[in-house]
């Protein structure tokens, strides 16, 4: 994997340096963390039980969804910071914390979007009333893959002969939004938003920062590409945080306005909460905070010394009081992830 250091092309100036006062957040507590678990895992199950029922009904009750969907707009008004973590967390994490099997690549693929649309949707104002739908749009939009087998439900996708039906039946949630039943709320306004994350990537073309702000469909398509390269559920191997943003800037150039990808990075950040990396130290070191006007410059928990040796105390360090270390490269390990899980 290339290294990359704040002389090089991914700099803060290309993303953009938003007005918010940076922010000094305390370390996380340790029940608090828990909570937050607690709330991510029930949503998942309960997200497969609607599948399930879906799949073998053709008809589901959304209530409990719904209410899962409130309380983690809720925890993410709060703080933010393992919800994010755990949406970065492999899929093979989740699938062993939990004890039934579930449809990877449509519920733990619809949470993650969900919380990325929701953080960025809440980071830009959008109005409360507003945030359910956008949380049901986020989760719900690659519900058209309940049109596959059961086996192929529970594959890997990362065989060439299922991805021709994993991108068509992708592309078809509304038969499927239209069976679910929750009260007081308006299921069109859903397949709505559904269908303008679909469209094609011109209709978005060059669209001015104000106007984007209110196209929640926009956020949602960003944070779909983006949990997609990550985990990569159907195209092989992962992909970094700050590799899938260096392709997706590439890609993104070419269809929408600067103003919408300065936005993007700098809420999600090229380096996410819970994400591991390399120092210049040769140290390896989580992401515990972000300094969005300095994105590559985080604050870490170092957990690895040097000599790959786990430092019996991680150690605290604001990079952007550190001029002379910086972030040599990116590091995707399933181990660190869950043994450093609860580290803010």
């Amino acid at each position: 994997m290339e290294e990359l250091n704040q002389d090089q092309m991914l700099d803060d100036n290309f993303f953009g340096v938003p007005e918010q006062p940076e922010e000094n957040v305390s370390e996380l507590s340790s029940e608090v963390a828990e909570e937050y678990k607690k709330a991510y895992f029930y949503i998942v199950s309960v997200f497969q039980k609607l599948c399930s029922e879906l799949k073998s009904t053709g008809k589901a009750n959304g209530n409990d969804l719904k209410e899962a969907i409130d309380v983690i707009i809720t925890s993410l008004q709060t703080d933010e910071r393992m919800l994010l973590g755990l949406s970065n967390a492999p899929y093979s994490y989740v699938m062993r914390h939990l004890n039934e099997d579930v449809y990877g690549s449509i519920v733990i693929h619809g949470v993650n979007v969900m919380i990325y649309s929701l953080k960025i949707s809440i980071d830009l104002g959008v109005p409360e009333i507003r945030l359910p739908y956008v949380g049901a749009a986020a989760i719900y939009h690659r519900l058209g893959l309940l049109d596959l087998s059961e086996d192929k439900l529970k594959a890997s996708f990362d065989q060439s002969d299922v991805m021709d039906e994993i991108m068509k039946y992708s592309q078809d949630p509304g038969k499927f939004i239209k069976n679910i039943t929750i009260d007081d709320f308006h299921i069109d306004s859903i397949q709505y938003l559904i269908n303008l994350v679909q469209e094609d990537h011109q209709m978005l073309r060059k669209t001015s920062l104000r106007e984007a702000m209110y196209q929640y469909s926009m956020v949602i398509h960003l944070c779909y590409e983006f949990e997609i390269l990550t985990h990569q559920i159907s195209y092989g191997n992962a992909l970094s945080p700050v590799d899938a943003m260096k392709k997706m800037r590439d890609e993104m150039k070419n269809y929408f306005h600067p103003d919408i990808i300065k936005l993007f990075f700098n809420k999600l950040s090229i380096y996410p909460l819970g994400s591991f990396v390399k120092l210049s130290s040769n140290e390896t070191a989580k992401i515990v905070a972000v300094n969005e006007k300095f994105i590559i410059r985080p604050t870490v928990m170092i957990v690895l010394d040097n000599e790959g040796r786990e430092k019996i105390r991680p150690a605290r360090i604001n990079l952007r009081e550190k001029p002379n270390l910086y972030i040599k490269k990116a590091v995707v390990n399933d181990y660190l992830t869950e043994k450093y899980l609860d580290l803010f």
